[in-house]
């Protein structure tokens, strides 16, 4: 990006709130791509024209310009919502968006954190843990970075795009890219551990002879 577009950036973070650029190149975002986190199959689209092209935008970073593939893009109104599981917790540090042209990339972005009750129905209602103003990067160089404390386990991300810089129309996204690092906490893992730990009423069931052999004072 252009170091007018970094200050646009810099500038439209209102509400203090979290629009912090960084460039990206291959020693910084490519290192730490989260991609071989995520579980790509599993990523679901939310007021999209075509449901089945949001696995398609999570790519590695390397093919961030791919233009091969299919756009996600919204229906009529612009909003978008992306959910992003992953196959581990990781610790999410950056998010790369890169839009479509003539307007039509988002110029807004609120993500959440471990929320998969965010759909395009609610998103506009429910308060992000994070939340950005975009800015065009048509070169692929620009990163929102994310406060660290607030996604140190991240188990998905939820990213919701209430509208594009045209303010009316399509709202475009051609590639979503994650930085950070995996954690190797699989909560799935834990959560069976914790139940396999706890006494089971089944594992402690007398067998019906036995029940028998009681009652006959055996």
């Amino acid at each position: 990006a252009t170091t007018s577009a970094r200050r646009r950036a810099r500038d439209m973070s209102s509400d203090a709130c979290c629009a912090h650029d960084h460039d990206c190149d291959a020693s910084t975002c490519g290192n730490a791509s989260l991609h071989a986190f995520v579980d790509v199959p599993a990523v679901t689209a939310f007021n999209a024209r075509e449901d089945d092209a949001a696995p398609g935008v999570i790519r590695a970073w390397e093919r961030r310009h791919d233009r091969t593939g299919r756009a996600l893009v919204s229906e009529d109104d612009g909003e978008l919502v992306i959910r992003i599981p992953f196959t581990t917790d990781v610790k999410l540090r950056g998010v790369m968006v890169l839009g479509g042209a003539d307007g039509r990339a988002p110029r807004e972005m609120r993500a959440f954190a471990n929320r998969r009750d965010i759909d395009a129905m609610n998103a506009s209602r429910k308060t992000p843990t994070q939340k950005w103003d975009l800015t065009v990067d048509e070169d692929g160089v620009l990163e929102y970075t994310t406060e660290a404390a607030s996604w140190q386990a991240t188990a998905s991300v939820t990213l919701y795009f209430p509208a594009n810089f045209n303010d009316d129309g399509e709202t475009e996204i051609w590639y979503i890219g994650l930085r950070g690092e995996g954690t190797g906490h699989d909560r799935d893992m834990v959560v069976t551990a914790v139940y396999e730990s706890r006494a089971q009423p089944q594992d402690h069931e007398v067998p019906e002879e036995n029940k028998a052999a009681a009652r006959l004072g055996m």
